[in-house]
């Protein structure tokens, strides 16, 4: 009773005249310090001191001292070294921290008496090292963890878990590194949060999931000015339900055994659009390289936005076969269960695997701006007698579609839609399209480049191209290809089928469809073009035959004024065409009909821009030849 009745007379004393010193009660690795100047009125009872509401029975906390530390307002300081660690509760918030520490892993409760009218937030600020260590969150109110050089491995569980349904923010400080990676159990991922998640400060951090993601969180993820680096995951580098944001910052994503990132929401609650599963970046930098089989660099179960920032995604994942649904499935950089939409950044995709995809989504696939580069290489997936075929190069015409997926640049499924923005896209290997949509397709402006194995650009329903800059290649189909309705009312386009039967403008004419002609500037090359043929059309061309050649200029003259130009691209060449040479019906392979080979005929060009008028007589302008001709409204096709 004397030992406490000294203690206690110690404590006041201190409170009372030492301006500069702190009062400490420490036990098990767990230290509450108290500023003396604001230790107030200490009360003394029943074997307990009681210092601002915060009560110590003092035959537990017996290790009791006085230094000169200083000790920072609403904060928990933890300290991790080897295979221990210790935690400093400031004391002004002493009576809502319970800490308990075993070895170096670290429980935190906060209580749920915490808000903005008690302390406010409180900021938990991690740093040292530990081979076996980990911290647990529990609380009710929103909260920071700021790392200032933490290194921490967990052998049996999350290295970080938060089991806090509020914002969670944790924070690296600028200069410092840290990395935290998780082991064994029952865990989602190396950083766990219940509630929302934000990554953010001006500092690195290296997250590593060792059993199941890298980082998990219940609800949203935000990355701000964050060094974000994700080495490794089973699963997903980053798995979130809500939404996922990106506004400024450095994500690396590689290693992963699914998806690099992926937002999944579950619930039914009506909410707004952002916290519906959808994936946002709107600045920043992302790269992203995944390898795991049919897994996406970017998946969202809703929509991906995009309206900035410097995106760098590649797949090497070949696709697989589905038993569950029956049918194949392949990767994609980019993959929504929704819409995808760009109006910024810059964006460069490249899909190495069977089937891999630049961007692929059930919804629209719509442009307004930002530069998209998209590279396709992997071989068309079949799936056949019970075996995967990563390398189909035979015809595909009468597979099932279940059954088969080819490399495209972009495919969406409900709609197309490119206002404006740059797209430059390539693919290299059989039934590979450069863009497919799955019903109808707008192009109204932007620059678009496609160079295409299969058909450039090609529509399930009507194609409408009222403006913009297009170019496009194919090596064995056809430039623009429409099942439905192919209306021209605007813009400059070059399109160039691969000759034979594969044209630069193809319309289901065998369904009743048509091409349409009402402006734009347009030149058009295949074996043989679907001209109009149909009222309607109110912008005349004309039309030859012959062949082309990369680098030389064909246009339209009226006497000796240039009505239309046009550049061959650099692009085609006899690698990228049948011979570069535009054959009609002749002595082609397997004898009589369209292809390459055939010794007699030609292909057709066609030409079209404002200034033609029906009827009157022009001059084509070849690289050297040069063919008279009158323009028309329409003309049957060959």
């Amino acid at each position: 009773m004397k030992k406490h009745l000294i203690i206690a007379a110690l404590a006041v004393s201190v409170a009372l005249t030492g301006n500069a010193q702190t009062i400490n009660f420490s036990k098990g690795g767990v230290t509450y310090s108290f500023p003396a100047e604001t230790a107030g009125e200490m009360t003394f009872e029943n074997e307990c001191i009681t210092v601002t509401e915060r009560r110590f029975n003092l035959n537990e906390w017996s290790n009791f001292y006085v230094d000169n530390a200083s000790v920072s307002k609403n904060t928990v300081a933890i300290q991790y070294s080897g295979n221990i660690a210790t935690v400093n509760v400031s004391g002004d918030i002493a009576k809502y921290i319970e800490a308990d520490v075993t070895g170096a892993h670290v429980t935190i409760t906060q209580s749920d008496e915490v808000s903005e009218s008690t302390c406010g937030e409180i900021t938990y600020i991690l740093k040292g090292e530990a081979a076996d260590g980990s911290l647990t969150l529990n609380g009710s109110y929103k909260s920071t963890l700021e790392l200032q050089g933490l290194r921490l491995v967990n052998k049996s569980g999350a290295a970080i878990d938060i089991q806090n349904g509020k914002r969670i923010a944790v924070s690296a400080k600028n200069g410092t590194v840290n990395s935290l990676t998780d082991g064994d159990g029952s865990q989602k991922g190396a950083i766990v949060c219940k509630g929302h998640l934000e990554l953010k400060g001006k500092g690195q951090l290296t997250v590593s999931g060792n059993k199941s993601h890298a980082i998990y969180a219940k609800e949203y993820v935000e990355i701000k000015n964050l060094t974000l680096n994700i080495t490794g995951a089973v699963k997903d580098g980053i798995n979130c339900g809500q939404y996922f944001m990106m506004e400024s910052g450095t994500l690396t994503i590689t290693g992963t055994g699914d998806d690099g990132i992926q937002t999944a929401f579950k619930d039914d609650t009506d909410r707004e659009a952002e916290d519906t599963g959808t994936l946002t970046v709107k600045g920043g930098t992302i790269d992203v390289s995944i390898t795991a089989d049919a897994a996406k660099c970017l998946k969202a179960d809703a929509d991906v936005i995009i309206s900035g920032g410097t995106i760098k995604l590649h797949t090497g994942a070949n696709g697989i076969w589905d038993s569950a649904k029956n049918k194949t499935k392949a990767s994609a950089c980019i993959g929504a269960d929704g819409n995808v939409e760009v109006s910024g950044g810059t964006i460069d995709l490249t899909a190495s695997g069977s089937g891999g995809k630049g961007i692929s989504c059930d919804g629209v696939f719509r442009s307004d701006g930002g530069k998209i580069t998209i590279a396709t290489t992997g071989g068309m997936l079949v799936y056949s007698n019970g075996s995967l075929n990563h390398n189909y190069t035979a015809s595909a015409d009468r597979i099932n579609s279940d059954y088969k997926s080819s490399s495209k640049g972009i495919k969406a499924d409900s709609g197309v839609i490119i206002n404006d923005g740059e797209i430059h896209i390539t693919t290299a290997t059989n039934n590979a399209e450069g863009i497919e949509s799955k019903k109808e397709l707008d192009i109204n402006g932007g620059t678009i480049f496609v160079k295409a194995y299969d058909d450039g650009i090609n529509s399930s329903g009507d194609f409408r191209v009222s403006g913009g800059d297009l170019t496009v290649i194919s090596i064995v189909g056809d430039g623009l290809d429409s099942n439905g309705n192919l209306t021209i009312s605007g813009g400059y386009v070059r399109t160039m089928g691969s000759g034979g039967m594969e044209m630069g403008l193809d319309a289901a004419t065998e369904s009743g469809c048509a091409v349409y002609i009402t402006g734009g500037t347009l030149m058009a090359f295949g074996g043989s073009n679907t001209y109009p043929t149909k009222s309607g059309s109110t912008q005349a061309f004309v039309y030859t035959t012959g062949s082309i050649k990369a680098d030389t200029e064909v246009s339209v003259k009226s006497g000796s004024e240039i009505l239309a130009t046009f550049t061959v691209p650099t692009e085609y060449s006899s690698s990228t065409s049948r011979a570069g040479t535009l054959y009609g019906p002749g002595n082609g392979p397997g004898g009589g009909g369209w292809g390459p080979g055939g010794n007699s005929g030609s292909g057709s060009l066609m030409i079209s821009c404002p200034s033609l008028t029906s009827g009157k007589s022009y001059t084509i302008v070849n690289d050297a030849t040069t063919t008279n001709t009158t323009a028309t409204l329409t003309k049957s096709g060959l």
